[in-house]
Formats: structure tokens, sequence, C-alpha cells
């Protein structure tokens, strides 16, 4: 279940809500527990709802092998997409929106009806047949000029893992027809190729749902049918400099997903 928050942290949950609405950095919180990060996730709730934002999703993090050896963690971690930073393919965003827009090619797992009866661990077979179909995706990530590698992981997770969004490409495929180990991914900034990979993903997207769903549950909550769910990058994290425009990943048989940013 949910820990409850110091006066203290949830007063600065609030106020990371009110810069990530401004969009200015965050103070980040300190004296945040480690793994299995109870504290953390109660603070990034905190902040969700300070935004009353409806949640439209969550993201997984730190769900490859050499990310979680990095962390010293056996867990990814996870956040919260809000539903009004769901964008379709091909949609402008303005820059002003962010401090800087970093970029990840994503698998989006969309989710069925039979998601709403799972409220604990599930395998892999379960949780494939709650899913619908998965999209191509990009996360939009905004690190408000806090360096990566000085964040604990704690503190990473209490602002929502940096998530600003996301973009959804109208591509699909069914979850028994994906060869992951051969899905080829491709990352475009204003035509030119700056990324390629083969067999990418930090694990098997069905496994990072079925992961979220008992992550979910020890926390008295489920996912409900429509989330998305983004399953971990393909590619690593691109900070997009300050001049590009147009961004467009291909996924395989998926198809594209991309999108224009507007000065």
């Amino acid at each position: 279940m949910s820990r409850e928050l110091s006066v203290e942290l949830q007063g600065l949950a609030a106020a990371a809500a009110t810069a990530r609405a401004e969009v200015r950095a965050y103070e980040m919180p300190e004296g945040l527990e480690g793994a299995p990060f109870e504290t953390a996730y109660a603070f990034q709730e905190a902040l969700v709802a300070a935004t009353n934002a409806r949640v439209g999703g969550h993201k997984l993090a730190v769900n490859g092998a050499p990310q979680m050896a990095h962390f010293g963690v056996s867990d990814p971690a996870a956040g919260r997409i809000l539903a009004d930073e769901m964008y379709e393919s091909d949609a402008v965003l303005h820059s002003s929106r962010f401090q800087e827009i970093g970029i990840e090619p994503e698998l989006a797992a969309v989710m069925g009806p039979g998601v709403a009866d799972l409220d604990g661990p599930v395998d892999r077979a379960t949780a494939m047949a709650a899913i619908v179909c998965f999209r191509p995706a990009i996360e939009l990530i905004d690190q408000r000029g806090v360096p990566m590698p000085k964040v604990e992981l704690a503190q990473a997770i209490a602002v929502n893992v940096f998530n600003a969004g996301i973009v959804l490409g109208r591509g699909s495929i069914a979850p028994d027809a994906l060869d992951l180990d051969a899905l080829e991914v491709t990352l475009d900034l204003d035509g030119a190729r700056v990324g390629t990979a083969t067999g990418a993903a930090p694990q098997h997207p069905c496994d990072a749902v079925a992961w979220l769903i008992g992550h979910l549950a020890r926390r008295g909550q489920r996912l409900d049918p429509g989330m998305v769910v983004m399953c971990g990058t393909h590619l690593p994290l691109r900070v997009l400099d300050p001049e590009a425009r147009q961004v467009e990943v291909t996924m395989g048989g998926l198809g594209r997903v991309g999108f224009t940013v507007a000065a």
C-alpha cells in the first residue's frame, strides 16, 4: 500500500508539480529511502495528484540488465503518463513546453478489458493476454537541467522519472505476432539517420507489463483498460539540439511515429 508522506515531502511534491507546470527546474527531494522506494513512489503519486491531470498510462525505466546493475537494483522503475500529454504521431510540440526534449523509441502496450481483473503477480502469458496490441512510440523526457549521473534513483522515481509525455504511432501489431529479436528500430532527426538497433528491447515487453501489474498491485493499484504502458527504450536517451525540428522513428512492421518541434 502507498506510504504516507511527511508534511515536508508533501509540500515538496506540490512544489514539484508547480515547477513542472511552469517548466522550471525541480527542487530534488532529499532523504528518500532506497529500494523498494516506497517513499519515492508516494512522492511521485503526490506530485501527479497535484497536477489534477488524469493518468493515461505508465512507463518503465531502468528495466535493462545494464541499467539495473548500474543502480544496484533487481527491479525496474516506473512512472505515470498524463493523459493530456499523450500525442498522436505527427503532432506539433511547442518547445516552450520543455526546458530540453529528450527522446526514447519504445514499444507501447495498449491494455485490453482483461487487465481490469489482474490485481496481483502475473506471468508473461497472462500479461500478453491482457494486451490488445503494441504500437510504436516515442517517450518524451525533460530532465530540467538535472544531470542524470548525479541523480539517485529514488529522486528520479519521485519526480516521475522525468516523463514529459509520449507520442504514439498509428500502426500496431498483435502481441503474438511480435518478433522481438528481429525488430529493427531507426531514429532520424531532420531527415538524417542518427540511430539504429535490432533486437534491442531492454526486456520482453510482456515481462515489462507483468512486472508493472505486480508493482501496482503491491501499492493497491491496477491498470485500466485502454491505458498505455511504455515498455523501455530500444536506443539510448537522446537530448535534441535546440534547432532540431523533425523527429521520426521506425519500428519494423509496426511502422513509423514522429513529431515536429515548433519554436
